[in-house]
């Protein structure tokens, strides 16, 4: 597939998430006002295939790395090891002359907060943070990471009821019940109000039931895909940050169910059901390419990115990409939706500069959005498959959802798409400045009269708000359009309608690579620019 990608950004839709260090080093990515890592302490090494155990000489140094990962952050320690070599991790042990299950001191074992545990190689099995109505309060950030060169493997991530923890590198790899465990392959949540957990940075993490799935059946997926590669929830789960990495070969790819959330620069692939699903507020989910959804028989409706139910606030979803197929070897395709909320309510919502190529009636679609921002994004139809409903894929806000109110304070703004639809009942809801982009020379612009919709015209030219029909199509839009070759280079063709037709307010200060939208700004994910 050729796809014209975006970089890592510092900046990253209307917030900056980092900012460079001295030295060449970088801050790590999370959500804005959530903890940063601070300076970094000593540096210990585990090796679960040439390491020893403290009784038998290990010493956490690379030249005598400990064996188990389990024994230095666990309560649950090794034969080996009589205590967690972490000393903030709470252990059933002698205190005062009485049996209490605390964490030592501060200073007392090898490993403090602040350190840095190196993984060699290896299979490090299930590893736990946190117990049953137990706590681990770091004061400063721990970080797991892989060594140079090595790939550390965990069967399940399961983080629970603690804070400050940075995991980077890390191959997270088994099919559903190995061990009897049948969890999400990284799982990030709280016992409760009193039993919390913050502050959790997972980086260019490696998630997947298997390497290949090659050969399987969809009653093998079924029954041996894991249901989540990395899920983050809980009332008193916050502060979560998933960067820069992948994850491939389950049913659901992510679930960001946590407030104060980061979830940007990961690529999805190969899952059996929604590649992102979310419900929690003050989230930003941005950067994201999520491509080849899978058809496991389950009969259930894929989607890109699928709101869940609730109240929320204060999310916003930018420059991401969702691409139905990519691989024109891919087993089971499937018709797929893109960014959208059926269920829930959603207060000061912002969906900008993201593109949906897909086969499906919905390439953007909210309801229940109360102050929303849906700008300068394109969905456009790959036809090559049938579409539920033979519809193509449109940019539409709704009435209500399930749970929520009807939609009101709604801007829908500078949008490419095949289809338009806007519950223009209340007087601020706006539609302006987009274009319906013809298929066999048609397009269709849905607005509501008197409480009914008014199906509008499918005719090419210019229709109420600057709102325009191009009936030439993808051909005419986009640099390389050929969904028979899996090409999907939607940047702006030198004599593309798109160009310089943009209304500038609220639009995004840059699009989808990081190109600013200073001046003229263009129609769709993408500001033109001449091509080098």
């Amino acid at each position: 597939m050729t796809f014209e990608t975006a970089p890592a950004l510092a900046c990253i839709g209307f917030f900056c998430l980092a900012a460079a260090l001295g030295g060449g080093a970088r801050a790590d990515q999370v959500y804005p006002g959530c903890a940063q890592p601070g300076p970094a302490g000593k540096v210990w090494w585990v090796d679960p295939v040439n390491g020893k155990a403290p009784a038998d000489g290990g010493t956490g140094s690379q030249t005598a790395p400990w064996t188990s990962l389990t024994g230095v952050l666990s309560f649950k320690f090794p034969p080996g090891y009589t205590r967690p070599l972490l000393s903030s991790v709470p252990y059933f042990h002698v205190v005062d002359g009485k049996r209490a299950y605390v964490a030592d001191q501060i200073g007392s074992p090898p490993v403090q907060p602040g350190d840095t545990i190196r993984l060699m190689s290896g299979n490090y099995g299930d590893i736990v943070i946190g117990d049953y109505l137990q706590q681990v309060v770091n004061p400063s950030f721990v970080t797991v990471e892989a060594a140079p060169g090595q790939t550390p493997v965990f069967l399940t991530l399961y983080i629970r009821s603690t804070n400050k923890w940075a995991f980077k590198g890390i191959k997270v790899q088994s099919l559903l019940g190995t061990n009897n465990n049948k969890q999400a392959l990284v799982s990030v949540t709280d016992q409760g109000a009193s039993l919390p957990t913050s502050d959790i940075i997972l980086e260019n993490m490696q998630v997947s039931s298997a390497d290949s799935i090659v050969g399987w059946t969809q009653a093998q997926m079924v029954a041996q895909f894991r249901g989540y590669g990395i899920l983050a929830k809980g009332a008193n789960t916050t502060c979560v940050s998933v960067t820069n990495s992948h994850m491939m070969n389950m049913v659901f790819g992510a679930g960001v169910f946590a407030n104060n959330m980061l979830f940007a620069n990961n690529e999805i692939d190969h899952d059996g059901d929604d590649m992102v699903d979310y419900g929690a507020s003050n989230i930003l989910l941005s950067h994201n390419y999520l491509h080849d959804d899978l058809d496991v028989g389950s009969g259930a409706h894929m989607d890109g990115m699928q709101g869940y139910p609730g109240a929320y606030s204060n999310v916003v979803i930018d420059s991401n990409r969702v691409i139905r197929q990519t691989d024109p070897k891919l087993p089971f395709p499937t018709y797929l939706q893109g960014i959208d909320a059926f269920d829930g309510d959603w207060t000061n919502l912002t969906v900008t500069n993201n593109v949906v190529v897909t086969s499906a009636c919905w390439g953007i679609y909210f309801s229940s959005v109360h102050g929303g921002k849906i700008i300068n994004n394109t969905a456009v139809a790959d036809g090559l498959m049938p579409t539920p409903g033979k519809c193509k894929p449109l940019v539409v806000v709704g009435g209500n959802t399930h749970q929520g109110s009807p939609s009101n304070d709604v801007i829908l703004r500078n949008n490419i798409a095949n289809g338009l639809n806007i519950y223009n009942l209340d007087p601020n809801m706006t539609m302006d400045h987009n274009i319906c982009l013809g298929i066999n020379g048609r397009c269709q612009i849905v607005t509501y009269v008197n409480g009914k919709p008014d199906w509008g015209t499918v005719k090419p030219g210019m229709h109420g708000d600057h709102n325009f029909i191009d009936g030439r199509g993808a051909g005419g839009m986009f640099v390389n359009f050929d969904p028979a070759k899996f090409v999907f280079d939607l940047r702006l063709r030198p004599d593309a309608s798109a160009i310089g037709a943009g209304n500038a307010a609220e639009a995004p200060p840059v699009d989808i690579t990081g190109a600013p939208r200073a001046g003229r700004v263009d129609v769709g994910a993408y500001q033109h620019a001449p091509l080098k």
